[in-house]
């Protein structure tokens, strides 16, 4: 029987780039349609969520295996966003691509992941859970103020690196009336590297990392674009550290016990290399993605990467326990 993938996202409005900054623009969910439909798939691009939640509700139980949702729904502002999918495809026994419900609500907190990380000595700079412009800074400055909960650089700008208490009560005041819990963490100083690990658990893979450079000393939300690729990829990275990287990110996923993939963010000081953050929801754009051009930086094509990813959805849902419930209940 032929399989069917549902493309649940949420589509990008210039208009609104501070609720969406996330969401994929209309040509990458165009371009993934296409790529999966050439692979051999019925596709649907679903981007409501009751017509999400309808059409998967009436699928006959017994022919959900055949099906699989592509999650790419990011939402706005709650802490559960990124696992309205997963816990919904889980629930009506369907397969669904990426990590589970608790896997996606962790790393949407960044402070609650670098906590857990780091108890197992993966290598995270010190930081504080802000929660009221009254907060008092416990990390010497200079340090660095982002958004608790959010990706692709919202909230981030040139002055989030404070450097004195003033400019942190400014700073503080300002974030707080748009996101409820900020990070401070120490700042550092030296190149972001990114790097992506695909599998399911005892079976990752990770690929070879890459300087992100950009323009100015912040990967500000200036920098993001639904356009092009602003920034630059390195994949110059000498071998030692390339191993580092590659090791602490391969743990880092075991750890979680992530699936499909994840896209990991790490920053260098001193020599030194420290997680900044976990991505379970990366983006999958050809044009203005990490992911898949760390990917293709293997010599593997974007179209083998979508496939990839489908299969280990459904392998996933083959032999993973989470869904065991739901298929009893479905018999």
């Amino acid at each position: 029987m032929k399989r069917s993938v549902v493309l649940a996202c949420d589509l990008y409005d210039p208009k609104t780039p501070e609720l969406c900054q996330e969401w994929e623009s209309k040509e990458t969910i165009l371009n993934m349609e296409d790529t999966i439909r050439k692979l051999g798939y019925d596709v649907a691009v679903l981007s409501h969520p009751t017509e999400i939640a309808s059409v998967l509700t009436n699928i006959p139980p017994n022919d959900r295996k055949n099906w699989i949702v592509w999650n790419l729904v990011e939402g706005y502002h709650s802490p559960n966003r990124e696992a309205y999918i997963p816990a919904l495809c889980e629930y009506l026994a369907i397969p669904h691509t990426g990590s589970s419900a608790s896997v996606q609500t962790l790393t949407l907190d960044k402070y609650k992941t670098k906590l857990f990380l780091k108890s197992f000595g993966i290598p995270t700079a010190d930081s504080q859970l802000i929660l009221s412009p009254n907060d008092i800074p416990k990390i010497p400055f200079p340090l660095f103020l982002k958004p608790n909960g959010e990706g692709s650089s919202l909230g981030i700008g040139e002055n989030n690196r404070i450097d004195q208490n003033e400019d942190f009560a400014r700073v503080t005041s300002k974030l707080l009336e748009i996101y409820p819990s900020l990070l401070a963490e120490t700042y550092l100083s030296d190149r972001e590297l990114t790097i992506a690990v695909l599998g399911n658990q005892g079976n990752y893979q990770a690929t070879p990392p890459a300087f992100v450079d950009y323009p100015g000393s912040v990967y500000s939300d200036l920098v993001k674009s639904k356009e092009s690729f602003v920034e630059s990829l390195d994949f110059h990275v000498p071998s030692e550290l390339s191993n580092s990287i590659q090791f602490y990110s391969l743990k880092v996923a075991e750890l979680l016990g992530s699936s499909g993939y994840i896209r990991l963010d790490f920053k260098l000081e001193k020599e030194e290399v420290y997680l900044l953050e976990v991505n379970a929801t990366p983006g999958f754009s050809s044009i203005y993605s990490t992911l898949p051009l760390l990917w293709e930086n293997t010599g593997r094509t974007y179209a083998e990467l979508l496939n990839y990813c489908l299969e280990l959805g459904f392998e996933e849902y083959n032999h993973h326990f989470r869904y065991q419930y739901a298929k009893d209940r479905n018999v």
